[in-house]
């Protein structure tokens, strides 16, 4: 049963790095996108062009923010993920 155990944690772990690392790199990407999409905001000329370069900006800085909570989740996953692997390893050594 410990092996079990053992191996979800070692999942949950796993799952949870994968995910921090793809939110910290997609969050490095747009976050290099941002200061091009707010200079062609500056640069739009007429009300259509200006809504539309809104948007996008707008676009961007929400999936920063979903890169962020998706980062912390990941995190919180391969700190489970830990935590269940030294459970398991403690008790495993208890007896």
């Amino acid at each position: 049963m410990w092996r079990l155990s053992y191996a979800v944690g070692v999942l949950l772990a796993g799952l949870g790095l994968f995910l921090a690392a793809g939110s910290v790199y997609g969050y490095t990407q747009l976050a290099d996108r941002l200061p091009r999409a707010e200079q062609r905001l500056a640069e739009a000329s007429g009300e259509q062009e200006l809504r539309w370069r809104q948007v996008d900006v707008a676009d961007i800085e929400d999936d920063m923010s979903t890169n962020i909570v998706t980062a912390l989740a990941g995190t919180a996953l391969a700190a489970g993920g830990a935590g269940l692997i030294v459970t398991t390893r403690r008790r495993r050594r208890a007896r």
